[in-house]
């Protein structure tokens, strides 16, 4: 008698998941060609992030002569600032140490001291990360480099599950404070009919689920034989 139920529970189950195949598109996040307008191909000013500085970067500072303004150790705020003797606070967070230098050159030169002579080095480098999430292999943190696109990440994590939505991976990112996102597909990706887009440290990565997930999760949780089944 239970077998026969279960063998029931079963075959409605999979004339459920037929029945659901799609899941509702999210508006508030641009997908197709308006996403590139949020992450685009290759970020704008991408020569500034190859090695440019971020928060948890060390860096030393050394103005010739004068031994108040320099320092051998100082660390990037999480706001992407730095405090120095007389120039004030500075927003370094995408500035190369050579675009650092030009720019203390150039505050301290006007107000302060007669043709300063200043060298910017990197001294410790914070490990840049991204996270990916949702119907992945492997969820988890990843040290990456500055030029690992979306497809790269996903290959990070092992690529998405049987269960992911091709049509849901979802790519946040923070830019002035402010969190935007936009939605891919993979299948265009990986055939290239879609560009695959540049993916920068800090940027978290989610792959949405399937309806057939969702509905055989529910359905599951509505029988009462749910020690026969492992509920994922």
């Amino acid at each position: 008698m239970i077998g026969r139920f279960a063998a029931m529970v079963i075959t409605g189950g999979a004339l459920l998941l037929s029945a659901c195949q799609t899941t509702a598109d999210n508006p508030a996040i641009p997908s197709g060609q308006d996403a590139y307008n949020t992450i685009p191909i290759v970020a704008d000013g991408q020569t500034k992030h190859i090695g440019a500085l971020g928060p948890g970067d060390v860096l030393s500072i050394n103005v010739l002569r004068e031994p108040e303004l320099s320092t051998d150790r100082i660390t990037v705020s999480p706001t992407g600032m730095i405090q120095m003797p007389l120039v004030g606070e500075i927003l370094v967070e995408g500035l190369t140490t050579g675009e650092l230098n030009d720019l203390l050159t150039s505050r301290l030169g006007a107000r302060y001291l007669r043709d300063p002579r200043i060298a910017v080095n990197l001294v410790e480098r914070r490990a840049r990360t991204i996270t990916v999430e949702g119907e992945v292999q492997k969820p988890g943190i990843f040290p990456v480099a500055d030029d690992i696109s979306l497809l790269g990440a996903l290959a990070l994590a092992e690529s998405p599950t049987e269960f992911a939505k091709a049509d849901e991976i979802f790519v946040f990112r923070t830019v002035d404070g402010q969190q935007t996102g936009a939605r891919f597909d993979l299948r265009q990706l990986r055939s290239g009919l879609a560009p695959d887009p540049q993916i920068l440290p800090g940027d978290v990565v989610v792959v949405g689920y399937s309806s057939q997930r969702s509905a055989f999760q529910d359905f599951l949780r509505a029988t009462p034989l749910l020690n026969i089944f492992t509920v994922f």
